[in-house]
């Protein structure tokens, strides 16, 4: 049976392996008889479903798990520090705040109806009675059929390149002008789907701030994407001087404010040069 947190999430306790786990999920979710959540940290627990690829992408375990008792095939994230602090504590963690924070902002920009994959919930398990240490696994619907962004453009044609950057654009533009700081805006975290649908993916240390977010954020989340096609471009990969000026024209269609934007950016941002000019060009015409 659940009850709501003091965060405002319904949360259930379950006992599974003698561990003591909290499912917490989306008000719209509630957690009941009709989701397995029993099964699902069974499985996590027991190293079922983990991907060696993906983990070797980001900073935790990847789970992808789906059979007769799940609804839909789902992909579990397990937390896990970064920086220095991976070597001493890993995956362990003090409080549930961070993962909640995620769970928030995430349906947040769902109700936006900015495209993301479905928030399940967030589990929690205390590693033992004694213990003040937990273990967190961030749960969404998994999307099968999707790539990444960086495979996408790989065999894109030319006009689904187009939509696709104007897509991230837009979607980033919609981010920012509702207060969203989206922390890992990088090329691995947009998926897209055969049809053309984009999804923004890990909201982990997001942050909300009054709408709409001002102008040093806004480059720092700009920058932040810029720096991760630049390591795409590093592996062979290749935008196209349209490709660049669909994102600019989507993200900011006033040619004097995106303009100014770009060149507040400062040294270093080689997009600038690359894609203001034709993106200026393409609005005109």
């Amino acid at each position: 049976m659940s009850e709501i947190s003091p965060d405002g999430f319904p949360v259930s306790t379950l006992s599974v392996n003698h561990k003591s786990c909290f499912i917490y999920t989306p008000r719209n979710f509630l957690v009941d008889g009709s989701f397995p959540w029993s099964e699902v940290v069974e499985e996590v627990l027991a190293g079922h479903g983990l991907n060696d690829s993906a983990a070797g992408m980001g900073r935790g375990a990847i789970f992808f798990l789906s059979g007769s008792k799940l609804p839909y095939p789902i992909v579990v994230r397990q937390y896990r520090h970064g920086g220095l602090l991976r070597f001493l504590s890993g995956a362990r963690f003090f409080s549930q705040r961070r993962f909640l924070t995620e769970l928030k902002l995430h349906t947040e920009v769902q109700r936006l109806g900015i495209s993301a994959p479905r928030a399940l919930g967030v589990i929690v398990v205390k590693q033992g009675l004694k213990s003040v240490f937990v273990n967190g696994y961030y749960v969404t619907r998994r999307l099968q059929e999707s790539v990444g962004l960086a495979e996408f453009l790989q065999t894109a044609e030319v006009s689904s390149r187009l939509q696709i950057a104007y897509e991230i654009g837009a979607g980033l533009r919609k981010l920012h002008e509702n207060g969203i700081f989206y922390t890992d805006m990088h090329i691995k975290n947009i998926l897209v789907e055969p049809q053309g649908k984009i999804y923004f993916i890990d909201f982990d240390k997001a942050k909300q701030y009054p709408a709409p977010l001002f102008g040093r954020r806004r480059r720092a989340n700009l920058y932040r994407f810029i720096r991760s096609v630049k390591k795409y471009w590093g592996r062979g990969g290749k935008l196209t001087d349209s490709d660049r000026a669909a994102f600019l024209i989507a993200y900011e269609p006033d040619p004097k404010k995106y303009g100014k934007l770009f060149r507040q950016l400062g040294f270093g941002l080689f997009w600038r040069h690359c894609f203001y000019r034709p993106g200026w060009w393409l609005n005109r015409s």
